[in-house]
């Protein structure tokens, strides 16, 4: 099938109103990994609708390295993506994308943007969804929303990186917003629960992000008595000390710890991630992990 005609981004890099454009473009994908009998993860299921693709899948061991592709690079008013991702019994799977995400300018009638993603972890299966950043530019109304569910044996590692406008091109963000949801549960009964509502206003005030435009929350849910909790935590605050970062972590609950980074760089961020992956990461699997090959292009 022949898709629509599409808006071209690039053209709203700078701030472009774009309220005389009409075409949304909504895309879903839906995917299944599963545990083969080699003791690798292999994708089993795949069903997508509009540019949403899943690329080949990387090995690391017995942990999957799946890339997430949305061709358009960039989000514009009306425009909807969703994603379902199922790890089935001893799966390990971590999914990122190749780029940054982009939120662009709304338009005057504030349609927002949004994306939702739903993951369901089950028995003694494993998933780390870390995608790289989103930009939220200036004018941006972006809904972001995302559902974990985890067996009582599974293990999930998550985070979500936001850049409010482009520091490095001037463009600050001035108007707008963003929210942001998680929700997290345990065998279908809810562990966590958290809404925020970011705008210009509380990305600058003290009691917000202190303008801080680089903003990371990091999840991470542990089998139930696992015992590691008080580990992973330490491991955590003791490494994000060596960055030029302001950050907490916290144990919401025995086995569900959460973590806050903020900064004014957002290569600092994005360093201090990464660096958290490569130290829980080894706690979660029981072997030393690698960083994804994209994240070096």
């Amino acid at each position: 099938m022949i898709p629509p005609p599409r808006i071209d981004r690039s053209q709203f890099e700078d701030g472009d109103d774009c309220s005389h454009q009409s075409s949304v473009w909504p895309a879903s994908i839906d995917c299944d990994f599963q545990r083969t009998a080699a003791g690798k993860t292999a994708l089993v299921r795949l069903s997508h609708k509009g540019p949403l693709r899943i690329q080949k899948l990387f090995h690391d061991g017995e942990l999957a390295h799946c890339y997430v592709l949305h061709p358009p690079g960039g989000m514009v008013s009306g425009d909807s993506l969703q994603s379902r991702f199922k790890v089935n019994p001893g799966a390990k799977v971590l999914i990122t994308t190749p780029a940054s995400g982009k939120l662009y300018q709304a338009r005057q009638n504030q349609i927002p943007q949004r994306a939702s993603t739903h993951i369901d972890v089950t028995s003694d299966g494993f998933c780390a969804h870390l995608p790289q950043d989103t930009i939220v530019f200036n004018g941006a109304f972006g809904e972001l929303e995302t559902f974990v569910n985890v067996d009582s044996r599974a293990l999930f590692f998550g985070w979500e990186h936001l850049i409010f406008g482009r520091r490095a091109g001037g463009h600050p963000f001035e108007n707008g917003q963003l929210i942001q949801s998680l929700r997290v549960s345990r065998e279908d009964r809810l562990l966590f629960r958290e809404n925020l509502r970011l705008t210009p206003q509380t990305v600058n005030a003290v009691s917000g992000l202190n303008g801080m435009v680089s903003f990371a929350s990091v999840t991470v849910v542990l089998p139930v008595n696992s015992g590691t909790t008080s580990d992973v935590v330490s491991v955590a605050r003791e490494l994000l000390k060596s960055f030029d970062v302001h950050s907490g972590v916290s144990a919401i609950r025995e086995c569900l710890i959460t973590a806050r980074i903020l900064s004014g760089v957002e290569e600092e961020t994005k360093s201090a991630l990464e660096q958290l992956w490569t130290a829980i990461g080894p706690k979660l699997v029981d072997r030393p992990v690698a960083s994804p090959r994209i994240w070096r292009t």
